[in-house]
C-alpha cells in the first residue's frame, strides 16, 4: 500500500538450502517516508522456526547494516565520522553496544549522513554494532566472541515454533548527527507519543 508520505511492503519468505528445504522463515514489513529532510525507512523483520530449531552463529558477520558513498567514511580523510549513541567515535565505535550509529560527511560539498536507529523491542537491544571506518555500518546481535572476546556466547538457537524479530530505522539526513537531532530522533523511534481518541 501506498500514498504521498508512506508507503509500505509486506512480504512472507522461506529461507532455503539450496536443495528445496525450508531452514527457517520470514515475515517482514518495510515503511518508506517522504519527510522534508531527508528519507525514512522502517524495517520489521520476525523470523520464524516453522519446522525445527534454527541456530544462529557467533560471527561478526551481519546482521543489518548498509554502506556508505566514499567520501562520507573516515579513512577517506574528508571528515568523514562514525558516531554512536554512547558519543564513541570512528574506530572506538566498533564492537560497542549503542541505541542508535551515525555515519555522516560529505557528498558532492554538502555534509549528509546515514543514522540506524535500533528499536528497543528489537532482539538482543541494544545490540553490538560493526561499524567500520571505510564505510559500513552493520547492526550484530551475534558477533559477541568478536566484540567482547566471549567465544561462542553470541549464537542464537530459534526453537520450533518460536521467533526473533528486529526491529530498526534507517533514516537518510541532511548535517552531521548532532545537528541532524539524531538522539532526539531515536527518543521519539523509541517511544513515540500516545494518542487516545475517548
Amino acid at each position: 500500500s501506498g500514498g504521498p508520505v508512506m508507503g509500505i511492503i509486506r512480504t512472507k519468505n522461506d529461507w532455503g538450502d539450496g536443495k528445496g528445504k525450508r531452514i527457517c522463515a520470514d515475515e517482514r514489513e518495510m515503511r518508506v517516508y517522504s519527510l522534508k529532510n531527508g528519507k525514512m525507512y522502517d524495517f520489521r523483520v520476525k523470523v520464524s522456526a516453522p519446522d525445527g530449531p534454527v541456530t544462529f552463529g557467533d560471527t561478526k558477520e551481519g546482521t543489518f547494516g548498509f554502506r556508505t558513498a566514499a567520501t562520507m567514511k573516515p579513512d577517506a580523510g574528508k571528515g568523514g565520522v562514525v558516531i554512536n549513541s554512547n558519543g564513541q567515535k570512528n574506530g572506538n565505535a566498533w564492537g560497542k553496544r549503542a541505541c542508535w550509529v551515525d555515519m555522516h560527511g560529505p557528498v558532492d560539498g554538502d555534509t549528509v549522513g546515514i543514522a540506524m536507529l535500533e528499536h528497543p523491542t528489537s532482539f538482543r537491544a541494544p545490540t553490538y554494532w560493526h561499524a567500520r571506518t571505510y564505510g559500513l555500518v552493520t547492526a550484530n546481535p551475534f558477533g559477541l566472541q568478536h566484540f567482547t572476546g566471549k567465544k561462542g556466547k553470541g549464537s542464537h538457537t530459534i526453537k520450533k515454533g518460536e521467533s526473533i524479530t528486529f526491529v530498526f530505522r534507517i533514516w537518510l539526513h541532511e548535517g552531521d548527527a548532532e545537528k541532524a537531532g539524531v538522539a532526539d530522533a531515536w527518543k521519539q523511534y523509541a517511544d513515540p507519543p500516545k494518542v487516545a481518541v475517548k
